[in-house]
């Protein structure tokens, strides 16, 4: 019997790289004998993990930093992050009755490039307010999260403040697509199958897609209990062998059919089969009854260093958790991120093994035409500014 692993994951299609690891055996190659438990929010998995239920976690990418700093009302958690688990996978997606309205205000920003369609939503909303309706409802899935953090740069890239100009709650991933169709949000942003489940029956559009934001920014992460860390260090490494091994199978296009089958199972994400294979294909469909878009790189779980723990995204993470005054602007994160992230996990596990690792751990991110975009892939936002981690001390 293989040393045990619990790993607490939510149903979405950013929980390929453990599922395909139990599933085509790369966990049991390592010796390790990988249990999944589906779970249904980040909060429930957080205490889980933090608490010794589980030996590890598919997280949110803020998750860790936050449950360092005692965010969140939960005592400070000394979690950690050896890999991340892929890149891409989420959207913004709005009713049909709002992308009507934004189409009507202004259609050249909804023809425009999606990163800048919310410019359409800025006029729906100035209308509003001269009309004296209610602010309109968006959802995100967690405080902590790049769904939080995404939603709100897109925003205020429009010149629109999310914290007084929308109502932004929070809402379980699973509960979005039911949330919107009943008309209790107007909008929301999160990861994969919940934006096209949407789309497909005809209750939403989507208008933006993570890489219109910040395109091959990070998203989830492995998350473990340093103590653990500390106590297993050979099991650590094996597992993130095997997670690492199953990313890359995931990353194979003549894979993605297998995989969207395997990942339509009740027991793991449990939506339809062709609603997980156009996203998984990178060819979402953005409106009801329209064709597929071609969006290359929709979900990338290996390639341009898609599972290694990059200082400078969480540290980028860690800005935004300032800029919208979850923590004191004097904070040192970039100290406190790096306790949480652990890249010389990833390389100890990885030595040996044909994986390509980064030289640095921390990089300036947004530098589209960087020397090393052919190794990260492309990187810019949509403002076309850049994120030196230097400067968010």
């Amino acid at each position: 019997m293989g040393n045990k692993v619990r790993l607490g994951f939510v149903p979405l299609v950013d929980c390929a790289i453990p599922v395909v690891a139990r599933a085509m055996g790369f966990a049991d190659q390592e010796n390790i004998e990988l249990e999944l438990i589906r779970e249904m929010s980040w909060a429930a998995i957080r205490d889980k993990l933090s608490y010794g239920v589980y030996e590890a976690a598919h997280l949110l990418a803020g998750i860790p930093i936050a449950a360092r700093l005692g965010l969140g009302g939960v005592p400070v958690q000394h979690l950690v992050v050896p890999m991340a688990l892929g890149r891409g996978g989420n959207a913004i997606t709005v009713s049909t009755r709002l992308y009507q309205r934004m189409l009507e205000a202004d259609p050249a920003a909804m023809h425009g490039p999606r990163g800048l369609s919310a410019r359409a939503l800025k006029k729906v909303i100035d209308e509003d307010r001269a009309s004296g309706r209610p602010v309109m409802s968006f959802a995100t899935v967690f405080p902590f999260s790049s769904h939080n953090y995404e939603l709100r740069y897109w925003m205020a890239a429009a010149g629109i403040d999310p914290d007084k100009d929308v109502n932004i709650g929070v809402i379980a991933p699973q509960r979005m697509f039911d949330s919107l169709r009943n008309g209790w949000v107007d909008g929301y942003c999160v990861g994969e199958p919940w934006n096209q489940r949407a789309v497909f029956h005809g209750d939403g559009v989507i208008v933006a897609l993570k890489d219109d934001i910040w395109s091959r920014s990070p998203e989830k992460v492995l998350g473990v209990r340093q103590d653990w860390v500390d106590s297993n260090p050979d099991t650590v490494s094996a597992l993130v062998r095997a997670l690492v091994r199953a990313a890359e199978w995931a990353d194979e296009p003549g894979n993605r059919a297998e995989l969207a089958q395997m990942l339509s199972e009740e027991s793991n994400v449990g939506a339809p089969y062709d609603v997980l294979k156009a996203s998984l294909d990178g060819r979402p469909v953005l409106r009801p009854g329209e064709a597929p878009t071609e969006v290359p790189d929709r979900h990338v779980f290996y390639r341009y260093t898609a599972t290694f723990p990059w200082l400078s995204q969480a540290s980028w993470v860690g800005a935004q958790m300032k800029r919208w005054g979850q923590v004191p602007a004097n904070t040192d994160l970039n100290q406190v991120i790096r306790q949480v992230y652990r890249p010389d996990l990833y390389r100890t596990a990885v030595k040996g093994l044909d994986v390509a690792v980064p030289a640095h751990d921390w990089r300036v991110e947004g530098t589209n035409g960087a020397e090393d975009r052919a190794f990260v892939g492309p990187d810019s936002f949509l403002d076309n500014s850049v994120f030196d981690p230097d400067l968010a001390r």
